[in-house]
């Protein structure tokens, strides 16, 4: 009944079919893995992870997942288009800021960016050296710029002081930045205008016909305590006629000269020299918001399909190879009772493989090669706890047992051993499991859930089959259970036993030589019996036997 619950809930959840989702390393695709500056805390990680899953299903990149792994994000894409999974974690910190001085900047002509990934001290230094030259007095920062080299990539993002003047880099020219203007109404430490304003219904991307370019099109919020469309209106009246930068984690991406006031509540276009696809991905990130931490240069690993294939053949491989040497070895071993194990395995196979279906399906988990190989340990485990049935029984059939009462026996004290035995395996999966991380953590999930499936099955299929072929005559013959040599060894046990139940009711020690006695008749000097009277030819008396050492010791 279990089996064929799982089984309907699984058929009911699933969309291709009873087949489980696989991992990038068993079907190809793309890990990119999200390496933060600086330390964040769970919090802003969580909301990052969030932010990115929000992304994922705007966008469409199905079949992707997004985890933390200690202080890091790892995407995972299966598939063989996976182009856009490099995007996904792009900040997306949208700020505006006006132009106060701007220079062309010769093609090439960019300043190299070592690239210390996954050293957060090296990046945090750079970062701070960075703002020192590129952030302050505006006076000083126009004096700067004729000499100034833009970076080959931006580093700053989400670290500079919105309220200082800032050097940034985009459209092949290079900028003085003012301070992001202050939300109407704001302190001069208040909240200031960024994405964080831009209503996330109203973002939308296309081509537009007007400026020939593609375009991403939002608005400022604009309702009661909202003043992000006011501040918007205001700027726009301040530099009527001037350039306004609007930047993306800290790269200008577009400086349009404004002609003409908009309206609070009106729409906002952002216009450059961006693909159909970069505006998309660019209008995703504005919808979903902005991530709360910013990461380096992404750590890419692409897997190709053709990979992917050759290692599910090998896990299959290796699963059907320990699948055929337990069926050898059962059958061979056990005969009739083996038949009755391997049917057993493949009934725990087959729940274990049900259930990563219905996971698949319902928690997004996805079987990778470690999984493969968990499951693999895991047949030889549940062949074990069958193993210690068995060799229970022997144990009985040894005491005197027949089959049919040893079997009952045998299973009281093998259960405990089964649950016992699995009690560990699975605290050791669960610890790996949430000590762990990535590939490993798949090994230890699937150890743990055929650790689980071993108990249910030996309980609800194992016993009842071997306890109801004990009551059949032919698994008692010793060719059909492979117990022969166990049941000579019972009547030797049977035989044994009556001896100390006849010694038992003569009053003696049972089971022992000792309390059997020896028998003996008096004779007398011509080696006669001697003859007591006409009812008896002789007299036999009972002694006591004693030892060989008590002998010597007389």
């Amino acid at each position: 009944m279990v089996f064929f619950i799982l089984f309907l809930a699984a058929f009911a959840v699933a969309d291709r079919g009873l087949a489980p989702k696989l991992g990038i390393d068993l079907q190809g695709g793309t890990r990119v893995t999200l390496i933060p500056i600086g330390q964040p805390d769970e919090q802003d990680l969580r909301l990052a992870q969030d932010i990115i899953r929000d992304r994922v299903d705007g966008l469409g990149v199905a079949g992707t997942s997004v985890v933390i792994e200690g202080s890091n994000i790892v995407l995972t894409v299966p598939g063989e288009d996976s182009s856009q999974a490099r995007d996904l974690g792009t900040t997306s910190q949208l700020t505006i800021r006006p132009v106060l001085e701007v220079q062309p900047v010769a093609e090439g002509d960019v300043e190299p960016v070592d690239a210390a990934v996954g050293d957060r001290e090296a990046v945090a230094r750079a970062v701070e050296e960075a703002l020192e030259v590129r952030q302050g007095d505006p006076e000083e920062l126009i004096q700067r710029l004729p000499e100034f080299r833009c970076p080959e990539r931006e580093i700053t993002a989400g670290f500079e002081d919105q309220s200082q003047a800032l050097i940034a880099c985009g459209e092949g020219a290079k900028y003085v930045l003012g301070p992001v203007p202050l939300l109407v109404g704001e302190p001069e430490d208040g909240e200031r205008l960024d994405g964080q304003q831009i209503v996330k219904d109203s973002v939308s991307s296309g081509f537009s016909q007007q400026a020939g370019q593609n375009e991403v099109s939002f608005r400022f919020n604009a309702g009661p305590g909202q003043q992000g469309s006011a501040t918007w209106s205001r700027l726009t009246q301040e530099y009527l006629q001037r350039q306004i930068a609007i930047l993306l984690d800290g790269e200008v991406i577009s400086a349009p000269v404004v002609q003409g006031v908009t309206p609070v509540g009106s729409a906002t276009s952002i216009t450059g020299s961006f693909t159909m696809d970069e505006a998309a991905t660019l209008a995703g990130n504005l919808r979903f918001g902005a991530l709360p931490i910013s990461f380096e240069d992404p750590n890419v690993d692409n897997v190709p399909a053709s990979l992917g294939l050759a290692s599910l053949e090998a896990g299959l491989l290796a699963g059907a190879i320990g699948f055929l040497l337990v069926l050898v070895y059962t059958v061979l071993y056990y005969r009739l009772l083996g038949v009755i194990a391997f049917f057993s395995l493949v009934i725990s196979f087959l729940v274990t493989y049900v259930m990563l279906v219905f996971l698949g399906y319902t928690v997004d988990y996805s079987l990778d090669l470690a999984g493969v190989a968990g499951l693999i340990i895991g047949i030889g485990m549940t062949a074990d706890s069958y193993v210690v049935f068995f060799e229970r029984i022997k144990d009985e059939l040894r005491d005197g047992h027949r089959f049919r009462s040893a079997v009952p026996r045998a299973w009281k004290s093998a259960s405990r051993t089964i649950i016992t035995g699995n009690v560990v395996s699975l605290i050791g999966a669960v610890v790996l499991y949430l000590l762990a991380t990535g590939e490993v953590r798949g090994f230890a999930f699937t150890l743990a859930l055929s650790t689980v499936m071993d108990v249910l099955v030996a309980f609800t299929v194992l016993w009842p089959l071997v306890y109801l072929a004990s009551t059949k005559p032919l698994f008692t013959k010793p060719w059909a259970n492979g117990l022969g040599r166990m049941e000579s060894l019972r009547a030797d046990s049977a035989e044994r036993r009556r001896h100390e139940q006849d010694a038992e009711k003569d009053g003696s020690d049972p089971g022992s030589e000792r309390g059997r006695g020896v028998s003996a008749t008096v004779r007398g000097p011509d080696g006669r019996p001697t003859d007591p009277g006409p009812a008896s030819p002789g007299v036999t008396m009972i002694l006591p036997r004693r030892d060989d050492s008590e002998e010597e010791g007389r």
